[in-house]
């Protein structure tokens, strides 16, 4: 039997508090650790374009990446389009049983994607920013940014987050929300990236922006910077000089090879060298990459969203769907080919 997990299962699992930004931390920082000590496999995330000559977020494409995590028993893969209506995505994961090769689970996974990319962050954070950081500047305010502000709160204290949009609207509605979820945070918005930056010990860049967004000028010594939104060879978020004074943490050396503009264009005008990033969250993960090795430097941690984290995800939801009761079960004609066809 397969079971389905789709959108209203999984919002049912997070309402009844079956699961929560805790548990998808824990199995993302687990599944990288297994991928950082050579117990997990992962294809980074390719895309096939419909215009060939087209790479960038409105253009049309089908995206497609794949992991192993034996440690949970399953293997699988994530596709999903993009580019046919603004910040709408058709995304499924397929789990594989790594005893029986069977379809385990299907899952829708844009239920998913905010939760996992928040989580990561935060795995990141827990490893790259300073223990008593508190303070947060978060550039950008959609509903990815939302995730993020869930998962910091979760690796460390926070007491000030300040937030700035471009949209003012968007800007005080999250201020609203963020009161209501965090009290004690003082959340507040302002009128500049500038401002959100300056002083911060931790920030967040989460935008659909194609030019920085965050320069180095405003970065503090010590601070730690999780960039989200960019991941297309021709965007970025922060600035060559945010890049050349960070050490500097990807999700996969390969896929933010091929896609991360904070990377590749610093790359190509001679600004740093591919020996400038460290490694990858499975190295950080595992023990084998130290990030931070003195309080007054700067992280940066380049997320793109690697099939990993949708594996180490969704194996997490379907051992609790089980668990709850939660998801339809359907049976699946096997794949052995009959005699004579």
């Amino acid at each position: 039997m397969t079971l389905l997990l789709d959108r209203p299962d999984i919002e049912r699992l997070h309402a009844e508090g079956i699961v929560g930004m805790a548990d998808y931390i824990s199995a993302i920082d687990s599944a990288y650790r297994s991928l950082g000590e050579g117990r997990a496999n992962v294809m980074p995330r390719f895309s096939l374009m419909l215009d060939r000559h087209a790479d960038s977020p409105r253009s049309k494409s089908l995206k497609l990446g794949a992991a192993t995590l034996p440690a949970a028993g399953l293997m699988g893969s994530a596709l999903y389009t993009a580019g046919f209506a603004k910040g709408q995505i058709e995304l499924w994961v397929a789990l594989y049983s790594t005893e029986t090769g069977e379809l385990a689970g299907l899952v829708r996974g844009q239920a998913v994607s905010l939760w996992k990319t928040g989580a990561t962050a935060a795995v990141a954070t827990r490893y790259l920013a300073r223990p008593e950081a508190a303070v947060v500047g978060l550039i950008g305010t959609g509903a990815y940014a939302r995730m993020q502000l869930l998962g910091l709160t979760e690796v460390r204290r926070l007491k000030d987050v300040r937030c700035f949009s471009r949209t003012r609207d968007t800007r005080e509605a999250f201020v609203a929300w963020a009161r209501e979820q965090l009290p004690g945070a003082g959340i507040r918005g302002v009128g500049s990236a500038r401002e959100a930056a300056e002083g911060a010990d931790i920030l967040v860049t989460a935008t659909t922006s194609r030019e920085p967004v965050l320069l180095g000028e405003w970065i503090s010594p010590g601070s730690h910077c999780n960039a989200v939104g960019a991941h297309y060879p021709d965007m970025r978020e922060l600035d060559t000089a945010a890049v050349q004074l960070s050490r500097v943490v990807v999700d996969d050396m390969d896929q933010a090879m091929q896609e991360k503009g904070e990377i590749l264009i610093p790359l190509r005008e001679g600004a740093i060298s591919r020996e400038h990033v460290l490694g990858d969250l499975g190295a950080l993960a595992s023990g084998r990459l130290v990030g931070r090795t003195a309080e007054d430097q700067v992280t940066l941690f380049c997320s793109g969203g690697v099939p990993i984290e949708y594996l180490g995800s969704c194996a997490m939801l379907l051992e609790r769907a089980k668990s709850a009761g939660i998801g339809r079960s359907i049976a699946l004609a096997g794949g052995r080919v009959s005699p004579g066809r």
